[in-house]
């Protein structure tokens, strides 16, 4: 790789180096100077003061001996407290429905310098073409978007049906792009606990680099061997336990809060000055009505603070620091010098409240972002064909035949987790015991025209109407839940008209959709735009009797086999404590 290639996203040129050493030594005049500033110490913790000396994209200098230092501008910074920029150690930018540029103009302005993607959701419906789309856009990006090469296309061999492949002799001839920094989580870990000899040989790949993991309540020996394997990290931890865990064995705990999969509650107590450099932040899903009404990685850092008293420095640090060095950012994650001038500036640093935002030495104008943002979009040329090859639907297509006094099996919501609980009931002549129980189904949407995948769910909440979704984790199958197969036909219908996206239907009829344009996926609209849109589709999801914070981003994890306990995939009912396929009916 080009060494000049290499320094415009994690290096510095000779010449660059010489510049900087020249503003250190008080020789030459800086670019920026920050002044009356307080920095936050990220190690020792409390503050010490300013300036900050800026050459280019890097830190030359900090403290009092440059107060007097000469700079093309000098920026007064009112007292705001300097923390590094935020990092978010693992997420897919396609969850959120935006593009990466869109995604870029939501979250810079909002501290957040840097980014650590999987684009598997994309690849699993396009392959190395929406991967090779996502490397475009980290190039020309102003924020720092690292890309981890996905591991699993599917998640599950043999679980579902996908739109693409992304083999090992694809995925290798990544590995040496600057951008990239590992591979993507490792989905298919009854595989790496087997040893299958296809699985190690993606690790062997990527040794040299982050391998992340995923294992929800992977536990005892089976972790053991996880671990043994080379897995690095994971995200999936949902309880206390697991977390503290996977920390004694030696893994970094990335400590997840998305829309739908909550789980800093459960995990902030295990932050501490000690085990902080082994704990990360990630957001893994969080769409722009989150970001928008909440925040970005500023809001775990707001409720560290806040909710669970995590001090500053140590709740800043797992922000920054931490996922820099488990990354080998060693240019990212500190105010000092040599390190790239990647800083927050806050007014206050208990609520997060951000002022202004520099990346790689230069201020963050969120304004000229947004206003450039189409043109930006499209120097990207997105892949914008049609991805769903599914045939209209009728309502028969979607009527489940039930059998009075049998029993079956039901998969259970849990509200804000992954993960999902096996149930068991009984159909007695028109009804079942629960009055909440609806259908599922699952449609393949690649060209096959199998049949539709049918079950039932409980938990959700809808009382009438239908939601489906192109976004359903990870083939990205059309997925629907209804409370009758009319609505359930007409919901799915219009998301095909569209080309893939959200919709709710009521009494026969679409009350809301959303176009995905981009693989089924994403929007080529703005932030704020899809932010009105989602509101409009919560509205008429809680007509509907869903009050779930987020009910699509929940929906789309139903169809994800390598998360517990039951799934339904294209292909069926899959047990996702067993790993394997099971019947409907009990008795099957």
């Amino acid at each position: 790789m080009n060494a000049n290639l290499i320094s415009n996203y994690h290096g510095i040129t000779r010449n660059a180096l010489q510049e900087v050493l020249a503003v250190a030594r008080g020789e030459l005049v800086a670019d920026y100077i920050i002044d009356n500033v307080a920095i936050l110490d990220l190690i020792n913790g409390g503050t010490f003061p300013g300036p900050i000396v800026i050459k280019g994209k890097t830190i030359a200098g900090i403290g009092p001996e440059y107060c007097d230092a000469p700079a093309l501008r000098r920026i007064d910074a009112q007292n705001a407290v300097a923390v590094p920029g935020f990092i978010d150690a693992h997420l897919h930018i396609e969850s959120s429905m935006m593009t990466p540029v869109t995604f870029e103009s939501a979250t810079l302005p909002r501290g957040l310098t840097t980014l650590v993607c999987d684009p598997h959701e994309i690849v699993n419906v396009m392959g190395e073409a929406g991967f090779e789309w996502f490397v475009r856009c980290a190039e020309k990006s102003q924020q720092n978007q690292y890309i981890q090469v996905s591991s699993c296309v599917p998640a599950l061999a043999g679980s579902d049906i996908n739109g693409a492949e992304f083999p090992l002799s694809a995925m290798e001839k990544w590995r040496a792009h600057p951008l990239v920094t590992g591979l993507g989580e490792m989905m298919d870990y009854p595989g790496v606990i087997k040893g299958d000899d296809a699985i190690l040989a993606k690790l062997d790949a990527f040794r040299h680099l982050t391998l992340d993991g995923h294992c929800p309540g992977v536990s005892g020996k089976a972790l053991n061997a996880y671990i043994a394997a080379g897995i690095e990290n994971c995200h999936e931890s949902h309880t206390l336990a697991e977390g503290r865990e996977k920390l004694a064995a030696g893994m970094a705990l990335m400590i997840r809060e998305g829309s739908a999969a909550r789980n800093l509650n459960a995990l902030a107590p295990l932050i501490s000055e000690f085990s902080s450099p082994q704990c990360m932040l990630c957001t893994d899903d969080r769409n722009p009505w989150e970001i928008a009404h909440e925040g970005h990685i500023d809001a775990l850092i707001r409720r560290l603070i806040n909710q669970h008293n995590v001090p500053l420095h140590v709740a800043y640090r797992v922000a920054s620091w931490s996922p820099a060095r488990h990354f080998g950012f060693k240019h990212l994650g500190l105010i000092a010098p040599g390190k790239q001038a990647d800083i927050v500036l806050l007014r206050d640093a208990h609520r997060v409240d951000v002022q202004s935002v520099f990346v790689k030495g230069k201020p963050v104008c969120g304004q000229l972002l947004q206003a450039n943002e189409a043109a930006r979009l499209n120097q990207s040329r997105p892949p914008l064909g049609n991805t769903v090859q599914r045939a209209m639907v009728a309502a028969e297509e979607l009527t489940l035949r039930l059998a009075s006094g049998a029993r079956y099996r039901a998969i259970e919501v849990i509200p804000n987790e992954l993960i999902t609980r096996a149930r068991e009931y009984q159909w007695s002549e028109n009804a079942f015991e629960r009055e909440d129980i609806c259908y599922i189904a699952v449609l393949e949407r690649y060209g096959h025209q199998t049949p539709a995948a049918l079950g039932l769910l409980m938990g959700f909440g809808l009382r009438d109407g239908a939601l489906a979704s192109t976004v359903s984790h990870d083939s990205h199958n059309l997925v629907v839940i209804g409370r009758n197969p009319v609505d359930m036909a007409c919901a799915v219908n219009q998301v095909i008209d569209d080309g893939g996206g959200l919709c709710v239907a009521q009494r026969g009829e679409v009350v809301s959709h959303l176009p995905l344009p981009i693989a089924g996926l994403m929007s080529t609209q703005t932030a704020d735009a899809l932010a009105q849109q989602i509101d409009s589709l919560k509205a008429a999801c809680r007509a509907c009797g869903v009050m779930l914070d987020e009910p699509f981003i929940q929906m789309g994890f139903l169809s994800l086999p390598v998360i517990p306990a039951l799934k339904l995939t294209s292909q069926g009912l899959f047990d996702g404590e067993r790993f394997c396929f099971t019947g409907l009916a009990v008795d099957e």
